[in-house]
């Protein structure tokens, strides 16, 4: 049979027929999950692209593998091209594809899937009440050692969600389209300013001692306001936010700020530091890291470095006196005097310790502030190259030193 196209309400799935004889079965979809919404997208390392977007698709009866998904708004012809779906751990139906925001593009869409030769055609949502973009959360924290931690954050004042839902990316489970997988999907209270990660998540599967995860917290307005339930065509607009994390061990500070990791540095947006109560980040593994705050955040005021490697450090710092550098031990509070400093380098970080560089919480650092503020800086790592030889070249060498010595024998 040739190609077909079928267009349906949004609400419709019904099974057309032309002539008395059935056309190809339609690609159907899971009943109330067409969606399409305005998401405000934070910096993230899992693969998804950041910005303004509207996000649309739906859930794929069967599963979505094999489905191609794009869009057009029809007043003007705009046309978002197919691309594949990806399902995903924690929903094999899943299908979402994503646009540029336009304020001027807010009636209905028409939402194409296709299958093979067949196409379907679905009338989406309108977007009208998009225009505002929600916030993101902010001050996000880490805190309790082991498999169950929890994050806890604060939502801008002046915002009140009507829902509030938790993803976690585990970055070891690339799929097709390069984005990380989402393991755990869940739908918390619409008030929640914590959420404690389970022993088992929702795809069955389970944080990893040493394991290299993305939380993603989204902040969502509703249609009509309802509360969410975790389907995606409730939502009409939402935030989208993405901090590193991997499991604490041990004893460790009692909250530790997570970072958005943006091309190998990390950013944080932490309310409410200051001279008198000490700032925990938690940023990847290197050899060293500069430091630098934010515009418009108070200095540096002091730093406590973690127990690494030998525990000695060099802090590398400029202030009115000149240039310094200066040996600190781990443990040790170290105060800038002054007005404090806006950067600084730590460095000193043996590779004998053999740090994992993509564990988030291996240099946990300690900072206080000049004055009361926001703290929106950065923290870069220095890196470096350790080789390591291959098994072959390693047997290789082996195999040579021992026939050296077999020469020198057969010598004697």
């Amino acid at each position: 049979m040739g190609a077909s196209i079928r267009r349906f309400a949004a609400s419709s799935l019904l099974l057309m027929f032309a002539g008395g004889a059935a056309l190809a079965q339609p690609i159907t979809l899971v009943s109330n999950t067409l969606n399409m919404f305005r998401d405000t997208r934070g910096a993230n390392d899992v693969g998804i692209g950041q910005g303004d977007r509207f996000q649309f698709g739906a859930d794929i009866v069967g599963g979505s593998a094999g489905v191609s998904l794009g869009a057009t708004y029809d007043p003007t012809g705009f046309t978002v091209s197919q691309f594949a779906c990806n399902p995903l751990a924690v929903n094999a139906n899943f299908c979402s594809r994503t646009t540029a925001f336009d304020a001027n593009k807010i009636d209905p869409w028409t939402i194409r899937f296709t299958r093979g030769a067949d196409t379907s055609l679905f009338t989406g949502p309108s977007l009208a009440g998009t225009q505002a973009a929600v916030p993101f959360p902010v001050s996000v924290t880490l805190s309790g050692s082991g498999l169950t931690p929890t994050i806890s954050w604060q939502v801008p004042g002046g915002f009140a969600p009507d829902g509030f839902r938790v993803n976690v990316f585990d970055k070891s489970k690339i799929l097709p389209n390069g984005q990380a997988d989402i393991v755990h999907s869940v739908a918390i209270a619409a008030n929640s300013t914590s959420y404690q990660i389970p022993t088992t998540f929702s795809s069955g599967l389970s944080l990893q001692e040493g394991g290299n995860y993305t939380i993603n917290l989204q902040l969502i307005d509703t249609r009509g306001d309802v509360p969410f339930t975790n389907n995606n065509a409730q939502i009409l607009r939402r935030s989208s936010s993405f901090f590193a994390f991997t499991p604490l061990t041990g004893t460790s500070p009692p909250d530790v700020a997570l970072p958005t990791v943006v091309n190998g540095v990390y950013n944080f947006s932490v309310t409410n530091v200051g001279p008198s109560n000490i700032t925990f980040i938690d940023p990847f593994v290197a050899i060293g890291y500069d430091y630098a705050v934010g515009s418009g955040n108070p200095n540096f005021a002091s730093v406590v470095l973690p127990d690494i490697g030998d525990g000695v450090f060099t802090l590398e710092f400029t202030d009115a006196g000149g240039a310094h550098s200066q040996q600190v031990q781990d443990g040790t509070q170290y105060f800038f005097g002054g007005t404090g400093v806006s950067a600084f380098r730590v460095s000193g970080i043996e590779t004998s310790a053999n740090l994992d560089p993509a564990n988030a919480t291996a240099f946990i650092t300690g900072l206080t502030f000049t004055a009361a503020g926001d703290f929106t800086g950065t923290m870069t790592p220095i890196t470096v190259f350790v080789p390591v030889p291959e098994p072959q070249t390693a047997v290789l060498a082996a195999l040579g030193l021992l026939g050296l010595l077999a020469r020198r024998r057969l010598r004697r």
